[in-house]
């Protein structure tokens, strides 16, 4: 299959003007204190360490929109908005020097407009709102630093974790956030039975395990607090920083504000309004969880004007559209002094599907779009630049596009015969010609998967996969298709729910290269919630979908064996309880998981732990991975600054406060 030349052309303009660095490391602030190591293991370091430290700004500005509510008494001058330890951005601190070397103190104003598909969820905003107790530049584990924290401490083995709360650090109404707000969430929302009935969220168990011991909680003083575990979890600083997104909202919650709708703080009859207007008797907590917003919930217009530490803040607005306005009491600052973010405020519009969302884009109204993208769309963006004022930035994708999995727990004896032998797997691995597939489905723009499948399997053999398969004994007939031992015949279904636009062509060409080779297979795309039944009914024999062992580090080894069983992973979720308890192969994964939770994240310990993770995937084949290194087209107005020029395109979302219009709009 060649790549149509209409693209080719396209693509061809595209390879000399996109930059292809892999994400790099990044500096530390000097106003952040990076953590301290325990004995056993080095702390995380930024590759950029040498980076000159950042002065703390003799004075502070404010944007021009707030500079008139401070005129008008409707808050205080920013220098008492402020904490006295503000957050200083400037070069190398949200984005590495690598992937953003041209970085600019910006200009203030401006709206930022973009879309969305799903009601009441903008996967863009989200990401530029999201704020941890900590952060990396470049989405790393090397450089950890204070966020919402101005600084922390590992100690005891990596058992005993210490963090200071910025000192005057203020949520959007200027209310004080102190520890009185990591206690309340601690004993008040995860303590009460009713909100959590299991306890603590697994991110405050050893090892991130359902089953590990509870951490526990000592209030030092109005702003530091520390979280104990009785065996070590380095990984605590990952699992409170990149790990899912997680937000702040983990440990510290607006308690002055939630209390009005906890049974412990207000009665029931001072909430019985609340109550009736949302349908419900006495079921208090039911309420409480509609009024808290998490910070995946932001986007949500429910969550208007909640107390929030964004650097903007949901406002209300009409149907179909998500309004956000800037954060007067944000934590940050350029070196300059200047309070950020830079743009006013976020507007993201409403339509039909993910292709209306990529008509807005050619017709000029859209600032700044990365979730929606597609590589094969990329033609379209570049013959709409001139009209829409647009540029198209191809950086990384932060996870691997599509991979193969086959459920080697499929109840049916042949196929686990077959799927659960080392052979099997690399010679579905050797069927699949993956430069077909980086050319007709990634436009050029991926690469063979070196680091999760290994250069023995990544290669298309297909002579290599047949004598695989010959060697097994699963010998072709008549018709040109082979039959287990005993005759049957051996037939794959992959079925997909089609995430990605690239899933479901990869699956058929997945089929396409395995009948190739005498394994008969067919593919069937399901609805999401078809999906999702068959697979915990273990009644998926393979699927096509994507993962994230390149950004997340080998993902397969966190505690989740789907991909290569599904029964297997039972096993483990219940703890045995449950399912078929997977070969020694498949241990090994959850004991290399275990060893880096106890390690501290991006340490030199934690890296060889994670570089031993991908030597086990290349060995074993857990399942089939495509390609690795997809680029991820972003879309962004020619006037919008300090956009990164590498790394993972999902990077530049996260560093959104820094970014700004010059010229200004019109």
């Amino acid at each position: 299959m060649n790549k149509p030349s209409h693209l080719m052309k396209y693509f061809v303009l595209l390879a000399s003007a996109s930059m292809l660095a892999a994400c790099g490391g990044a500096a530390t602030p000097a106003a952040t204190t990076a953590p301290k190591a325990a004995e056993a293991t080095a702390a995380p370091k930024a590759a950029d360490a040498t980076a000159a430290p950042i002065a703390k700004p003799s004075k502070f500005q404010e944007a021009p929109i707030l500079a008139d509510m401070v005129k008008a008494g409707t808050i205080p001058p920013v220098d008492q908005r402020l904490p006295t330890d503000p957050f200083i951005v400037g070069p190398g601190v949200l984005q590495s020097t690598k992937n953003l070397p041209d970085w600019k103190a910006g200009k203030y104003g401006g709206t930022l407009h973009t879309a969305h598909a799903s009601a009441n969820w903008s996967p863009d905003v989200f990401v530029m709102m999201d704020e941890a107790l900590m952060k990396a530049p470049d989405l790393s584990v090397a450089g950890i630093q204070g966020n919402v924290v101005s600084d922390f401490k590992v100690e005891n083995n990596n058992q005993d974790f210490t963090f200071t709360i910025r000192k005057g650090l203020k949520w959007s109404t200027g209310d004080a956030v102190t520890t009185e707000d990591v206690r309340f969430t601690w004993e008040d929302i995860y303590g009460n039975d009713k909100l959590y009935p299991n306890g603590v969220p697994n991110q405050f168990k050893v090892g991130k395990a359902p089953d590990g011991a509870p951490a526990t909680l000592k209030i030092v003083d109005d702003f530091t607090f520390k979280i104990s575990f009785s065996a070590p979890y380095g990984g605590f600083l990952r699992a409170m920083g990149i790990e899912g997104w997680n937000g702040y909202t983990l440990i510290i919650n607006p308690s002055k504000f939630l209390k009005q709708y906890h049974v412990k703080y207000t009665t029931l009859e001072k909430m019985a309004a609340d109550l009736t207007a949302n349908k419900l008797t006495n079921e208090w907590w039911n309420l409480f969880n509609l009024k808290r917003c998490q910070n995946w919930d932001m986007t949500n217009p429910r969550c208007a004007e909640y107390p929030g530490l964004y650097p903007w803040i949901p406002v209300k607005a009409d149907q179909g559209i998500l309004k956000f306005k800037r954060n007067p009491y944000f934590y940050m600052v350029d070196t300059e002094g200047k309070q950020l973010p830079y743009i006013d405020e976020i507007i993201s519009v409403q339509a039909a599907d993910v292709e209306m969302v990529n008509v807005k884009v050619v017709s000029g109204d859209v600032d700044y779009l990365r979730e929606s993208t597609a590589l094969i769309k990329v033609p379209m963006y570049k013959e709409a630049e001139t009209k829409a004022n647009i540029n198209t930035i191809l950086l990384d994708m932060h996870v691997d596009s599509s991979g193969l999995s086959l459920n080697q727990t499929y109840s049916d004896t042949n196929w686990q015969k077959a799927s659960q032998d080392i052979r099997f797997r690399q010679a579905v691995s050797k069927a699949m010609n993956r430069k077909e597939m980086i050319d007709t489905l990634y436009y050029g723009y991926a690469s063979l998967p070196a680091v999760t499948v290994g250069e023995a399997n990544m290669n298309y053999d297909k002579a290599g996969a047949e004598k695989l398969l010959d060697d097994m004994g699963l010998k072709k007939g008549a018709d040109g298709f082979r039959t287990y031992a005993d005759g049957k015949p051996l037939t794959i279904l992959i079925e997909h729910q089609a995430p990605a636009a690239d899933i479901g062509p990869a699956a058929e060409l997945a089929a396409q290269y395995l009948n190739a080779v005498g394994i008969k297979t067919t593919v069937k795309k399901l609805e999401s919630n078809a999906y999702g039944a068959k697979s915990a009914a273990n009644e998926l024999q393979a699927h096509v979908d994507w993962s994230h062992d390149q950004g997340w580090n080998n993902d397969w080894t966190e505690g989740d064996a789907s991909r290569a069983g599904t029964m297997w992973n039972l096993w483990f979720t219940t703890r045995g309880k449950q399912g078929i308890e997977p070969p020694a192969w498949i241990k090994k994964a959850y004991e290399l998981d275990k060893a880096r939770w106890i390690s501290v994240s991006g340490s030199d310990e934690y890296n060889k732990l994670v570089d031993q993770g991908s030597a086990w995937e290349r060995e074993n084949l857990p399942y089939i991975n495509f390609v690795e290194n997809v680029k991820y087209p972003m879309i962004a107005k020619k006037n919008l600054q300090n956009m990164a020029v590498a790394g993972f395109a999902i990077g530049n979302n996260f560093q959104g406060v820094q970014l700004f219009f010059d010229p200004p709009q019109k």
